[in-house]
């Protein structure tokens, strides 16, 4: 007849047992329920901001511009940018516009209606990208699926005294704002040129501190914008940091 196992290995086994399925268990609520599944993340974090009151108001703003969007985590890292600015002197600038979602986003989060010592200008054709900017790297990616959304714009923000629209091409239609000072600049134009242009523009206006983001600095098929968001940052003895959400992040 067998001998029966000492407990102390019993305990050992059972111990073992135990862990593995501690790891499976957390390997398997990673793979199928994570915390954040939306926007091309799959992350077992804690999104606790998700919850949050201000957040949640400030997102709804958003999905009035376009509704169904989920890009909450991204839409939470310009928000945190605008609270930021806040801190310190200038403007408010995006360019890149689209629908105004992110900017509406924001808006929201910070009160900046009535935020009456700053401007918030939107810079956008508000027609998609000019074909004349998009670099020969990429042709083959690029897909210009934008309709016309400047009267829309307009619209959203017709109470706002403290926005301006600024309709037209970047750069040329960077030099009819008369900004001085810029304390938040977001950048999402979908190709390298008129970024690094924003960029190059807009560097020596920012107060010191001053937050950039580049919404599509760490995507897929965008290899062009990130190169051009490096080899910047470089130029100015700076780093930019690479965010989960595919955002990148550059501070002045």
């Amino acid at each position: 007849m067998p001998s029966r196992p000492s407990l102390s290995r019993r305990i050992a086994y059972r111990l073992k047992r135990s862990t593995l399925a501690e790891r499976a268990y957390q390997f398997l609520t990673t793979v199928f329920s994570p915390a954040y599944n939306e926007d091309g993340m799959r992350l077992h974090k804690n999104p606790a901001f998700l919850s949050d009151p201000d957040f949640r108001r400030a997102y709804a703003a958003a999905l009035k511009q376009e509704p169904g969007t989920r890009t909450r985590w991204r839409a939470r890292t310009t928000q945190w940018a605008a609270r930021r600015a806040l801190e310190i002197e200038g403007d408010f600038v995006e360019c890149g516009v689209n629908k105004a979602f992110f900017a509406a986003s924001a808006m929201e989060f910070v009160n900046f209606k009535e935020r009456t010592d700053r401007t918030f200008h939107l810079f956008d054709t508000f027609e998609g990208v000019a074909s004349s900017q998009v670099g020969e790297g990429e042709r083959a990616a690029f897909k210009n699926e934008y309709a016309d959304t400047h009267a829309f714009v307009r619209e959203t923000f017709k109470d706002y005294p403290n926005v301006r629209i600024v309709k037209g091409v970047v750069p040329d239609s960077l030099r009819e704002a008369e900004i001085e000072r810029v304390a938040y600049l977001s950048i999402d134009m979908n190709v390298a040129y008129p970024e690094r242009a924003a960029l190059e523009f807009f560097w020596e206006k920012l107060t010191p501190g001053a937050t950039v983001t580049l919404d599509d600095y760490g995507f897929p098929g965008r290899d062009a914008q990130r190169r051009a968001a490096d080899e910047f940052a470089a130029s100015r003895d700076r780093l930019v940091l690479p965010l989960p959400t595919g955002q990148g992040l550059l501070i002045k």
